[in-house]
């Protein structure tokens, strides 16, 4: 063998090693992010989509000009409509940004615990006291998409009650 060849192989040996010692970690990420998404969906706590959507449409000046058209009975019906048939679209982005959140502040193992459910009293005590980080962070990571969706939502049924 010469030494060029056995050099090669040397290196190729050592970045398998590298990626194999590198392989539990990308799979504990991927269950720790697996973990906090089955949290979310098991606890439908990404369930509030169309009611957060609603709330902040229902402030915007969209929605007070579908409410002159219409009235507010309607208008209130017309948007929610809207949302609950756009939510599909953005409901796994949704709850994947919860699901990333909540891995922001728990490790997977504890992720592993809080979806199996009855925590230990330490871990429920952290569930509640980082609550706030949670929703600051999902804020952050939601705010475009929330947006978007109560957006498109709005021209729609601003669409619907033009014609």
């Amino acid at each position: 063998m010469t030494g060029k060849c056995f050099t090669a192989i040397k290196l190729m040996l050592t970045l398998m090693c590298v990626l194999m010692l590198n392989l539990p970690a990308t799979a504990l990420a991927a269950d720790g992010s697996d973990s906090a998404l089955a949290f979310v969906r098991q606890n439908h706590l990404g369930d509030g989509l169309p009611w957060l959507g609603y709330q902040v449409a229902s402030r915007t000046t969209t929605f007070t000009a579908i409410v002159q058209k219409v009235g507010t009975v309607k208008a209130q019906a017309i948007v929610q409509d809207e949302l609950q048939h756009l939510q599909p679209a953005y409901q796994d982005q949704w709850n994947q940004n919860m699901a990333q959140a909540y891995s922001e502040s728990f490790s997977s193992a504890e992720m592993r615990q809080l979806v199996i459910g009855n925590p230990p009293k330490p871990l429920a005590d952290k569930f509640k006291s980082t609550q706030k980080d949670v929703s600051m962070s999902m804020k952050a990571k939601s705010e475009g998409l929330l947006k978007t969706y109560v957006s498109k939502a709005l021209l729609s049924a601003m669409t619907k009650v033009s014609h």
